[in-house]
């Protein structure tokens, strides 16, 4: 993998054409274009301070898809997970980036897809989630995403 990916904040690869990540920069965008991806999956609301302006025209300039979920930290709907399951599926087989601010609304959402839709176990779910989740010194799980992720799986 190239090592401008790798670089990306919080970059997990999760096989041949599934990464996940935070925010990347408009340099690792370029990388990830080059690398072969072909959709990026935005998670992170335009109206956070670290969300990329204007990044659904720099994905589209480099001629890749770009679809936008938006995800409130504080709120996340079962109805934005539902929108993600639905460009998941679309998105089938081709090579996509899905980011957010640090990787973490990401894991949430593509851990439940996985189980739902791959055949993912919960043990296989729960260490990506953790992966992230418990690697931050400045945010931990609260309540409203436990409570969501429980909601999400069942």
């Amino acid at each position: 993998m190239d090592a401008a990916i790798t670089a990306i904040k919080c970059f997990i690869q999760i096989d041949d054409r599934t990464g996940t990540a935070g925010q990347p920069t408009a340099e690792q965008f370029k990388a990830v274009r080059d690398a072969g991806f072909e959709a990026v999956v935005n998670l992170l609301p335009r109206e956070q301070n670290n969300a990329l302006k204007d990044e659904d025209a720099l994905i589209r300039d480099l001629g890749m898809e770009y679809y936008y979920i938006p995800v409130a930290w504080t709120a996340p709907q079962p109805q934005d997970y539902a929108a993600f399951c639905e460009v998941m599926q679309k998105l089938e087989g081709r090579k996509i980036l899905v980011h957010c601010a640090m990787n973490m609304r990401v894991t949430a959402f593509y851990s439940s897809y996985a189980m739902k839709h791959l055949g993912w176990s919960r043990e296989q779910a729960d260490a990506l989630v953790a992966r992230i989740w418990e690697g931050s010194k400045n945010f931990k799980m609260d309540e409203t995403w436990r409570n969501f992720i429980v909601l999400i799986r069942e």
